[in-house]
């Protein structure tokens, strides 16, 4: 599997170790700023370091935490725990969203 170029790679990674610092420092106010759902925190604090690492690879920006949905979540953390499929199978339930009113 070939990884995303690294500025994508460094960008991803250094914010979500924003977000999950930011969540640790002050969990309430980080999930207004983030506009995350609480699920989606829970689910970012229980990935490893390791997994970070390669979520951070996904061939897809992930500034701003756009997709809310739980569920597109665990299929992100599926992908950063080594399941390839995962990520366009994340990409084909975030698209539901935008029925659900966000816009990216």
């Amino acid at each position: 599997m070939s990884l995303a170029p690294s500025s994508i790679t460094e960008l991803n990674l250094t914010f979500l170790h924003l977000v999950r610092e930011s969540l640790l420092r002050n969990r309430l106010l980080a999930l207004s700023e983030f506009q995350l759902d609480p699920r989606v925190a829970d689910r970012l604090l229980g990935l490893s370091q390791e997994q970070l690492r390669r979520l951070a690879t996904a061939h897809v920006l992930l500034v701003g935490l756009r997709w809310r949905r739980p569920s597109v979540w665990s299929c992100l953390a599926e992908f950063a725990a080594g399941r390839a499929s995962a990520l366009p199978q994340a990409l084909l339930v975030a698209e539901g969203e935008v029925d659900d009113g966000y816009q990216a």
